[in-house]
């Protein structure tokens, strides 16, 4: 069996990097559609589509915080009535 050391031994150094490269086509090609959005007007049927998906995912979180509700009282109600059964069955 190996035992481990009573003092760590230095280790050398890693770095986890990942450099980033400039792509100049790439910024160019946004800078073109973001101004034809503002040109045409497509940003204002972008908020549209945000909007309903704000609406969508507030909808579904108000479902899953009353799923969230309910899961404690239904804890709470099979713990209070396994207590019930054991003190009828200990006080039979």
């Amino acid at each position: 069996m190996k035992r481990g050391a009573f003092f760590k031994l230095l280790q050398h150094r890693t770095f986890d990097f990942t450099p980033r490269y400039y792509d100049a086509e790439k910024e160019e090609r946004d800078a073109r559609i973001k101004a034809l959005y503002e040109k045409y007007g497509k940003k204002e049927e972008k908020n549209e589509e945000s909007a309903e998906g704000v609406r969508r995912s507030i909808s579904f979180s108000r479902e899953r915080s009353r799923q969230a509700e309910r899961k404690p009282i239904l804890i709470r109600a099979a713990v209070v009535v396994g207590i019930f059964a054991l003190l009828y069955v200990i006080f039979k």
